[in-house]
């Protein structure tokens, strides 16, 4: 276990939430191939019609407040566009692999390749510049004396 930094409450997250990320990233490894290995190939699913609409309702959902944190310049655009892009290509991946029949499987190529996958490209363009303009200010704002204690944003203490 990675010991706690000096500099851990300057940090924007707690010091140990990286390495629990790579350990969760890791253990899904086997877990992938033991549902390779013992999944049906096909399966019945109850609520498929609940679990579609709430799928869609959840990415409308986000597409609406990218939009709105887009207009109002919040800096939570930045995340909500990249929780859209991530639907949007959640959505494509399951459309295309759960389609049954060569004209639903033809229609959800053509969504996927017409309409969620360059969205989601678009979404993950905004968070990438959302990011990458908080990244460049944050050098700014240390030189200004702003620091980071507790995980928040501390302004200079005024100058007598």
């Amino acid at each position: 276990m990675p010991r706690r930094p000096a500099n851990a409450d300057e940090l924007l997250v707690p010091w140990w939430l990286p390495a629990l990320f790579v350990s969760f990233g890791l253990v899904l490894a086997p877990w992938i191939v033991w549902l390779i290995v013992t999944l049906p190939s096909r399966e019945v699913a109850n609520h498929w019609e609940i679990a579609w609409a709430g799928f869609d309702g959840g990415l409308a959902v986000l597409l609406v407040a990218t939009g709105v944190a887009l207009a109002r310049r919040s800096a939570a655009a930045g995340l909500l566009a990249a929780m859209a892009g991530t639907f949007l290509i959640c959505d494509a991946w399951f459309d295309t692999t759960t389609s049954r029949g060569t004209p639903t499987l033809v229609v959800a190529i053509l969504e996927a390749v017409l309409v969620e996958l360059p969205l989601a490209v678009v979404c993950l363009w905004i968070a990438h510049n959302v990011e990458r303009v908080l990244t460049d200010a944050r050098p700014f704002l240390e030189r200004a004396g702003f620091r980071v204690e507790h995980r928040r944003l501390v302004p200079p203490k005024p100058s007598d």
